[in-house]
């Protein structure tokens, strides 16, 4: 990677869940997302996209990039209690390799939902308290209601 790659007019933004460890935001769509991602220290990548959501971009490859699906409101059902836990396995792992970014499309249900099932499990927050805080840190979030009796259930 050019090092001083100029990151030109990028609309692409991370926001941290948790500093130099987790971040947030909408799917990367062109090579300048992923030099911004690479810029801000990410070093590893999680999608919760469908496979037709996700855009090929030539320089995936200099992160620790994995894919696991988990189904938004356009699918018309809820992920289980087990996807939930399986993504937040997938997310711990990739978290132990340094900075993680996790991304669905347009990071307002999947995304900022299993940010708050880490919150709740590694952090110990409330299901609420986790709510509010992403937030704060991520005005974007905004879960159905569905979603969040969802993480009740997971924080049980």
């Amino acid at each position: 990677m050019h090092q001083n790659y100029p990151i030109k007019n990028s609309k692409f933004k991370l926001d941290w869940v948790l500093i130099n460890e987790l971040a947030i935001g909408k799917i990367p769509t062109k090579d300048n997302d992923l030099f911004y991602l690479k810029k801000k220290g990410i070093k590893s990548i999680l999608s919760l996209c469908n496979k037709d959501e996700i855009v090929e971009i030539e320089n995936f490859n200099w992160f620790n990039y994995k894919v696991f699906v988990l189904p938004d409101h356009k699918t018309g059902k809820l992920p289980s209690i087990k996807d939930l836990r399986d993504a937040l396995k997938e997310l711990k792992k990739l978290m132990n390799l340094g900075p993680t970014f996790v991304h669905c499309v347009a990071s307002v249900e999947r995304s900022p939902l299993l940010c708050m099932c880490y919150l709740v499990n590694e952090k110990k927050l409330s299901p609420l308290e986790a709510l509010e805080y992403m937030m704060q840190v991520h005005p974007k979030t905004n879960p159905l209601a569905s979603q969040l009796e969802l993480l009740n259930e997971f924080n049980n």
